[in-house]
Parts: structure tokens; C-alpha cells; sequence
């Protein structure tokens, strides 16, 4: 997912070399050939005094319309394009984004959508507190359910960092499903800013960590 003001373009058309990374890694053998959706959080009514309600609404958009496009036209693990066929196979399926495009993947597809996704990744973005993960996948079906890895990374220069460090924090103070070194952590590179040089880095790691 990307951030404010791109859209779904932003990770493989406008920042084409993402595109040849991929391809790279899947040819040497780096990583197993994988289906990636790029989508947008933008509507029509794109809630331009507030995008934040964006990243929550994100999932309504994401389960009932996008999960089932795409994997009824493509070959994928789901047995079925609807709830029991997600859920089942949601151990073949990650979500990563940058800027509010993480904050999306927290808001709408690690609170909203857990049944359907077991690997997340968050690049430069939060705002999601301790109490947004106790009312959400610690409660109710949620809170059964494995979660195989979280990866964060910012750049040392990245004004998202504090915040990010914060919430990360928060978030492994309260969660025993996630455990430093072992299905989280937290990459922080060096003389990167807010920016693709930052995200391109992360991006590489989390294709290495899921599935």
C-alpha cells in the first residue's frame, strides 16, 4: 500500500527498479514466486479534512471487493473467494505498507482483517496504540489466531520513527504472540529519510521474512 498523495502506481510503475528487484529475487531464488496487488485507499469521497478515516475504511473495501477479485481470477491457495477460502489459506497471504499505507495495513488488515492475513509489514507508519490492538485482535476469534511475522523498519532521519518506536513498543508489552527476534523486529536504516531510498530497503527484507 502506498502513502498519502500516490497511489496504486506508486511501488512498481513510478518506482520501476521495486518491479526488477522482485523479479531478480524471485529468478535467483531468493524468494518464491508470489501474486502482488498494489492497491489505493483512496475513494471517490476521499475525505480530503480527514484521510485517516481512509485507513480504517480501507478493509470493508478490501474483503468484500478486492480479496475477491483478485483471487477469483487468479490461481492462488484460497480453495474458495470467500470467507471460509480466506480464512483457510491466510497463512499464504501478507500485507505490508509505507507511510499511511501502514497505517492502513494496522487500522484495517492487522485489526480488521487477522482472519484473513498472518503476515504484516510496516514501513514508516503507525499511529496505532495499545489500546486499538487490545479492542481488536486480542478479543473475540482474533485473539486464537497465529500471527507468523510483523517487520517494521524507518530510517534513522524518518520523522515517522518516534512514533513508530513507540506504538512497536506498546504493541510487545501486550501482545505474547509476537517476540522479538523470532517473528518481529525492527530495522532501522541508516541516513534514510521519509522516502523510496528508505522503503525499497524495506521492501526487500520483508519479501525475504514472509511465507
Amino acid at each position: 500500500m502506498h502513502g498519502t498523495g500516490d497511489d496504486e502506481k506508486y511501488w512498481l510503475k513510478t518506482n520501476p527498479y521495486n518491479k526488477t528487484m522482485l523479479d531478480n529475487m524471485i529468478a535467483d531464488g531468493d524468494i518464491e514466486p508470489l501474486i502482488v496487488v498494489t492497491p489505493t485507499f483512496y475513494v471517490e469521497d476521499d475525505c480530503a479534512d480527514d484521510l485517516d478515516q481512509l485507513t480504517y475504511s480501507f478493509a470493508k473495501e478490501l474483503r468484500n471487493d478486492l480479496m475477491p477479485e483478485i483471487e477469483s481470477s487468479y490461481s492462488t491457495y484460497a480453495k474458495s473467494a470467500d470467507d471460509k477460502g480466506f480464512s483457510k489459506s491466510r497463512d499464504h497471504r501478507a500485507f505490508a505498507g509505507l507511510s499511511r499505507g501502514a497505517v492502513t495495513m494496522y487500522h484495517s488488515v492487522l485489526c480488521q482483517s487477522l482472519d484473513y492475513f498472518s503476515w504484516f509489514g510496516a514501513f514508516s507508519g503507525s499511529r496505532t496504540d495499545k489500546t486499538a490492538f487490545e479492542d481488536t485482535i486480542q478479543t473475540g476469534d482474533f485473539a486464537e489466531l497465529p500471527i507468523h511475522y510483523l517487520y517494521v523498519a524507518s530510517g534513522n532521519l524518518d520523522f515517522a520513527l518516534p512514533g513508530q518506536i513507540q506504538d512497536y513498543q506498546a504493541l510487545l508489552d501486550i501482545e505474547p504472540r509476537l517476540r522479538s527476534g523470532v517473528n518481529t523486529c525492527f530495522d532501522v536504516f541508516p541516513m534514510r529519510y521519509h522516502s523510496m531510498g528508505n522503503w525499497h530497503l524495506a521492501l526487500y527484507n520483508f519479501l525475504q521474512k514472509i511465507f
